[in-house]
This record gives C-alpha cells, structure tokens and sequence, in this order.
C-alpha cells in the first residue's frame, strides 16, 4: 500500500511532547506512546470509523461484488448451474453487458483529457507554462492517464473509482505520484453527500499485506503486527466476510449476493501447512476539530494566532495591555485538520498529522451514479444486470427447447422394451423410430417439436437484448449496428440520446480529473522544490528542455534568485476544454464538411477553418492558423497582437477608401445616367412637335380636297371590275 508506505516513512521523526512524556516516564518506561490514553481514544474512534463503514457498505458492496461478476462473464450461481444441470440444459452466457460497458470505457480512453494551469497574477504568467509543462512530465512519468482510466473502469462497473495523489519517499521516481486504487479498499464516510467529500469525516483504506513487510514498515510495533497476523487462506473458523482481497477461485456467493464467504482448501494444502501470513493494515484519513485563535486587524485578516510568532505575540501584548486605540483583536474558531492512522483492530500502529498543505484526502473519488436514498454509489450495470440474467436463462431455455421433442403415444403403439432406444432416436436428426402396425394411420403416436416455445423465448430475448442497450445509454446506432432508424438525422438523434444517458458518467469524471489535478499542482508546489531539468515533447519538434528552481547571481542588484521557481506562489488547474463524445464529433465533422461541398466556393472556404476545428487532427491548429492567414480572418478567442492591430488598420483604410471610389463611381455613373434620361425626354419633346405639324398639314390638306370627294367617287364607281363591289376600291 503507497499511502501506508508514505506514512510509515515519518515514523523516525522526533516525537512531541506528549510522546517524551510517556517515553520519560518512570512508570511506564516500556509502553510506546501509540499505547497511551489519548492514543488508545483515537483508536477507539477510528476503528468506530471501520466498524460504521463496514456496516454501512456490506449489502452496497456485495452488489458491486456481483456488477463486476457480471461483467467479468461470472453471471450463474452454483445453485442454478445445479438446477439447469437437472434439467440437461446448458448455462449459456451471451455478455452483452460487457458490449456495452467496453464501448463506454473505451470512449474514455479513446478521448482522454488533460489539463492547464492558469496563473492568479500577472506576474505568473511564465511560471504557470512552465508548472503546466511540469504537469505533464510527471503525468507521463506516472502513467497518469492509465490510472485514470482505470478508475474510469470501476467507476462505470461498480460506481466508484479511485487514485491516490500523494509523494514518494524512497527516492524511487518522481516525487509527486498519482497512482490508481481498486475500489474494493476504499471505504468512506457513509454520511457524505457531496462529490468532492468536501463533507466526508473519513476515508479509509484496507489492504493486505505480507507479514514480513509489515514488520519492516513497523520495527517498534512487531508483535502488535504478529498478533494481527492470520493464516489468509485457511484461518480458525474459515470465515471472511467481505473478504475483498481473495482470488475469485477462494470466494462464493449466492447469485443476489446475501453472503460472502471464503472456500476451505481441503484436498489441496495440508492442513497442518501454514499458508502465507498476511496482516490487514488499515489506513485512516480523518478529519479532527481544533479550537483555536484567530488574530484580526493591522497586517493580520483573520490567520491562526501562533504565540512564538514575534509578529503575533506584539500584537497580543498590545491587545493585553489594554489600549483604548488597540487596532487588533481575538477570535475563537474551530478549524478542521486532517490525519492520519494506521492500525489494527489490536491498535495503532502510526499517528500523524497530515503533511500536505492542501488539507484535503490524498485520495480522489470518480463517481457514476449514486442513491438518493443513502448516497451508495452504483454503476451502468445495475440497472441491465437482471436483464441479462433473464436473456441468459432464454438463451438456455431456448436451446433445450430447440433441442428436445416430447413424444406422445398410446400403450399399444409402441413396443416398451425398445422405448430408450426410442428416446435416443428421436434426438437424432436421421433417427429410425420402429412402431407397430397402424400407429401413424390411427394416429396414435404424436410428437411435439416445441417451435412456439421457441418463437415466444425469441421474442423476450430481443426484449431483454433492446433493454442492455437502452438501459446502458450504449444503443445500437452508437455500436454503428444494424438499426431500424432509417435516414440519417435519424440515426443521429438517437445517437445523441445513448450520450445524453452517459453523460452524467463523463461529466463525474471531469470533476474527478479536475480535483486529482488540483492536489497533484499542490503536491508539486510543496515537495517539488530543489533545481531540477525535465523534458518536454512538442507535437511537431523534437525535445525541449526546462530548468526549475534554479538559484543564480543577479549580477546587476547582486542578489542571488531563484529562476521559475515554482514554490513561490500559486496556480489554478483547469481541465482543459474537450469533447468526451469522439464519435459524435466526428459525425458533426462529417455533416459539416458534406454541407460545405453545397455551398459556393468562396462562401466554403471562408468556413473551412471552422471545419477543420472540429477535426481531431494532430495539428490542427496551426492548419487552422495558416487557412485563417491566408483568407484575412482571425480567431475571435485569442489576444490581437500589434502587428495584427496594424494589419487591420490598414485594411480598414484600404476598405475605407474602395469605399469611397465606389461612391464616386456610383455617382458618377447615376449623374450620366441622368444625363442621357434627360436627353431622351428632349427627343421626345421634338418628336411630338414634328409629329403635331405634320398632322396639322394633313388636316390642311384634306380640308382643302374635301369638294373633289364626290366627282371622285363617280370616276371610281365606273372603273369598277363587274362583280366586285363598287365601294371595294374606295375602300
């Protein structure tokens, strides 16, 4: 166990005052001082601590048990294995449910997410690239991303997922260490509600470990240890109620999970063997009350009165002075501390205060969904688990169904002694069946082939198949299955429902990366502090080299300083801005890039950047960057430089001044238009004149020809052609 290792390594520090009180004792110059009154009532707490929690979590426990079973392919019990052998039916199992949980655990691990670090002044702008750097080294170095994800894992199956910040003593590794616990040795305080156990008392960890190596950790409490010690697989009575840390092979339990036991080796170790020895350690983080005294005024805004700070005792003898003018004053308050025990039912074996200034659990929880009722935690498969257990029991029945027939016969149409030979016949697809002579004319014999049994467990199996992928949010158009969705929005919308039911899961597990992060940059700004060189990898560039804490000569003010010194304030971890659902980004790509083949060539390539964004390329952003270049645009989220600023200014001159011209032009072109308007309308005008004088001269004309009308109709009237009408030439 790293945390107990972590601990147990302080166990050399000078004890306090209480431990020299007891160790200088003349009466009690053999007891160690863990043995002490005041440690014996810190013991008593904690293993209260233990008891509530074993208490608390057993059924919750037994049922987490079972969730993974489930998804470890674990789905019959011996009873019913026993029954269906009875019966001559096979224990089929079809895992769906581990269809479904590998496609929600390998979304995470194909779209793992980081974080940065932001600074909280100004001035920290260049520390906090290099803590983000720093972050991600010993991310690397620690396999960050893999405990996570295991965590992830038993976050999904059984509710509940754990890793442990904390720091490495022996001088092995990195300093700064985030590893990963199994659920099954983390027990927390039954009454905390919130996510980030901002309200949790406890949390404990049990684990087993090897006799030898817990007297080694604990030199000057050994036979508290050897009394701790117990045969780990065949003891006293047998008996190891929620014995968490046994093979599956050394465990039994009924399938609803109401007892869990161990298995006696009999017929495999003599009994008079002794297995290994192992000790169950127990490792509690509790956090304790303490009154104190908080100093107000001056310089001081509320900070924890210290009497041998100088600073302090001046102001208290000011305040104890009584003077009327005194700025300065005294509360009483109750503060929260965190620590540390490891112990034994028998007792304690380590006490101390916590070392991380953070003051919070060096564990982070990953959540998936939990109980209103009393806050258990539970996983995706509690809510299919009976589901499958159902499809696997159909999928048995179905097969014994489809495998047997029932033969129905009168006494005399079938000679008895040959009824065996009968029976094996008739499972065989080529049997010979011998009957007497008008057995099948009298219809006396009959046999039944089962098929509606059959066709009524098809039908409940494709019930119980539809309910695992709609109860686990993972449904068929997320597998990219065949579907009964026929187009394509469709098929989208219901791939939009299956992440919609996850995301509560992958949005746990964001607060989970962001605590973990939080406690791992505060675990690098305390213990990280002598000069050091790391590497750092580019996405396009070879290595890089930073350099921390490093301590040169000023030469200009001559005074010696410390180069990005990372202990000398404090930065926010931030997870970093990215989608879980890899799948449906990719979807929202492809639609995207199918709509900019629609549209015109210039309207697409000013939308190309945001297309390309959306992509999961590795360099996305300096493609983006250059196709922003080369179309004029910029990105609205990032800072404008002052070339940029210059660049757009000309550009808006440029586009002030076409602007401008354009106006002219369009002014110009509407004053000539006018121009060649008005000249039309004086043609106009002067054809109208000339068409009215002509008009007036025909008028003349015809007024003055007007008597010579009848002597030409006479003159027209016989020159007319006969049969032709004589007003047809007139007309």
């Amino acid at each position: 166990m790293h945390g107990i290792e972590n601990v147990r390594s302080d166990q050399s520090r000078e004890p306090g005052d209480a431990e020299l009180a007891i160790a200088t004792s003349p009466q009690r110059e053999v007891e160690h001082w863990l043995d002490s009154p005041e440690s014996l009532r810190t013991h008593a707490k904690v293993l209260d601590f233990w008891y509530t929690a074993l208490d608390a979590h057993f059924d919750n426990r037994v049922e987490q048990l079972l969730d993974y079973d489930f998804y470890d392919h674990i789905q019959w019990s011996d009873l019913n294995r026993q029954v269906l052998a009875a019966r001559h039916q096979a224990p089929l199992t079809y895992n769906k449910i581990k269809m479904a949980l590998d496609w929600i655990i390998g979304t995470e691990r194909r779209t793992r997410i980081d974080g940065v670090v932001h600074p909280r002044t100004q001035d920290d702008v260049e520390v906090a690239s290099v803590k983000s750097e720093l972050m991600k080294y010993v991310s690397d170095t620690n396999r960050v991303p893999w405990a996570r994800s295991m965590a992830f894992k038993d976050a999904s199956i059984v509710g509940l997922g754990w890793t442990e910040e904390s720091v490495r003593t022996n001088g092995q590794g990195e300093p700064v260490a985030c590893m990963h616990v199994p659920w099954y040795q983390m027990r927390r305080d039954p009454y905390s509600r919130a996510l980030d156990l901002s309200d949790c008392r406890f949390l404990i960890r049990d684990k087993f470990v090897d006799l030898d190596y817990a007297e080694a950790m604990f030199p000057d409490r050994i036979e508290l240890v050897n009394r701790a010690a117990q045969d780990h697989f065949h003891g006293d009575e047998g008996w190891y109620d929620e014995e968490m840390d046994l093979p599956q092979v050394f465990r039994r339990y009924d399938s609803r999970g109401h007892e869990v036991v161990g298995r006696r080796l009999h017929g495999r170790v003599s009994l008079d063997t002794r297995c290994r020895l192992r000790v169950r350690l127990l490792e509690c983080w509790f956090r304790k009350p303490v009154a104190h005294k908080r100093i107000w005024g001056g310089a001081f805004n509320g900070d924890r009165f210290d009497a041998n700070n100088p600073d302090h005792a001046a102001a208290h003898a000011e305040l104890m002075a009584g003077k009327p003018d005194t700025i300065y004053s005294l509360t009483d308050a109750v503060a929260e501390e965190m620590w540390c025990a490891i112990f034994t039912e028998e007792g304690l074996l380590s006490l101390k205060r916590s070392p991380y200034k953070h003051g919070k659990f060096p564990y982070t929880p990953y959540w998936c969904f939990r109980r209103n009722r009393d806050g258990m935690e539970y996983g995706v498969v509690r809510g299919i688990r009976d589901a499958q257990e159902d499809l696997n029991k159909r999928m048995s029945k179905l097969l014994w169904a489809l495998s047997t027939n029932q033969l129905l016969y009168e006494d005399d149409a079938i000679d008895p002694d040959i009824l065996e030979d009968i029976k094996q016949e008739l499972a065989k697809p080529n049997g010979v069946i011998r009957l007497r002579p008008g057995a099948l004319s009298g219809n006396r014999v009959k046999i039944e082939r089962n098929l509606e049994v059959a066709e009524a467990q098809m039908l409940l199996l494709e019930f119980d198949a539809a309910h695992i992928h709609d109860g686990s949010g993972v449904n068929r158009e997320l597998l990219g299955r065949e579907t009964n969705a026929q187009s394509g929005r469709a098929i989208l919308a219901k791939q939009q429902e299956g992440s919609v039911t996850t995301a509560e899961l992958f949005d746990n597990y964001r607060l989970g990366i962001q605590i973990s992060g939080e406690k791992t940059l505060s675990l690098m700004e305390q213990f990280i502090t002598e000069e050091r060189q790391f590497r750092i990898v580019g996405e396009r560039k070879g290595l890089d080299w930073r350099v921390i804490n490093r301590l040169r000569l000023d030469t200009l003010q001559n005074v010696w300083v410390v180069e990005n010194d990372i202990t000398a304030n404090q930065a926010d971890f931030i997870v970093d801005q990215q989608d879980f659902r890899e799948s449906m980004r990719q979807a929202a790509a492809e639609q995207f890039f199918e709509m900019l083949g629609k549209l015109p060539p210039d309207i697409a390539l000013n939308l190309l950047d945001l297309a390309i964004d959306m992509t999961d390329m590795p360099i996305k952003d300096e493609v983006v960057q250059r196709i922003r270049k080369l179309n004029g645009q910029s990105d609205s989220g990032a800072e404008e430089t002052p070339e940029e600023l210059e660049r757009k200014e000309r550009e808006l001159q440029a586009q002030e001044q076409e602007r401008q011209l354009g106006m002219r032009e369009r002014m110009a072109k509407v004053g000539l238009d006018e121009a060649k308007q008005q000249e039309i309308l004086a043609k106009v005008q002067s054809l109208g004149l000339k068409t009215k004088g002509e008009a007036l001269n025909v008028a003349e004309l015809i007024e003055l020809l007007l008597p010579l009308a009848p002597a030409a109709d006479r003159l027209l009237s016989t020159t007319t052609p006969p049969g032709e009408p004589a007003n047809a030439i007139a007309a």
